[in-house]
C-alpha cells in the first residue's frame, strides 16, 4: 500500500489551530466530512474521542495517530493534519503534538486500518520523515513527502 494512494490531497491540510485535544479532533473531523470522507460527523467525532479516553495516541516525538472504528464512515478513511503550534495531546512523551495521522474505518476493516498504521509507524521512526512534513509549506509539498518516503 502505498502513502499517496491514501493520503491525498484532499484529506492533507497544514496550519490547523486549535487550543485543545477535543477542538482539534473535532477540527479534523469536520473537515473530512465537508470533504465528503464521512458518512455520520457525529458518530465517527464520538468515536474517536472515546478511543483517546481508553489511551492517547500520541506516540512522541510531536507525533499522533488518532484512530478509531466507526459506523460513520463507510470504508477506510486517512488524513494528515499539522497544527501550526503544538497541542497538549497526552503524548507518550508528554511533548507537544503538531503531526496528526488520522485513520478511520468500519468496523469490518480491521486488517486494513492495521496495515496503515503499521505503514505510518516504521516511516514515523525516520527523523528525516517528520522533518521534512513539518517543514513542507503546503498540502503538495507534503504529498512529495509522502511519495518520497511512503510509495517504497
Amino acid at each position: 500500500m502505498k502513502l499517496s494512494d491514501l493520503f491525498t490531497r484532499e484529506n492533507v491540510a497544514t496550519g490547523l489551530k486549535a487550543e485543545s485535544k477535543e477542538e482539534l479532533l473535532r477540527a479534523i473531523m469536520l473537515d473530512l466530512d465537508s470533504r465528503g470522507l464521512i458518512s455520520d460527523v457525529d458518530t465517527v467525532t464520538s468515536d474517536v474521542i472515546e478511543r483517546e479516553k481508553v489511551m492517547s495516541t500520541g506516540i512522541g516525538n510531536g507525533v499522533a495517530i488518532p484512530h478509531a472504528y466507526s459506523d460513520g464512515v463507510k470504508e477506510l478513511v486517512a488524513g494528515f493534519y499539522r497544527a501550526d503550534a503544538g497541542i497538549d495531546f497526552d503524548a507518550l512523551d508528554n511533548e507537544a503534538v503538531d503531526l496528526f495521522f488520522i485513520i478511520l474505518g468500519p468496523k469490518a476493516s480491521r486488517r486494513d486500518h492495521i496495515k496503515v498504521l503499521a505503514k505510518i509507524s516504521r516511516l514515523l521512526n525516520h527523523n528525516d520523515f517528520r522533518a521534512d512534513l513539518r517543514s513542507a509549506p503546503d498540502a503538495d509539498a507534503v504529498m512529495s513527502v509522502f511519495k518520497r518516503f511512503g510509495d517504497k
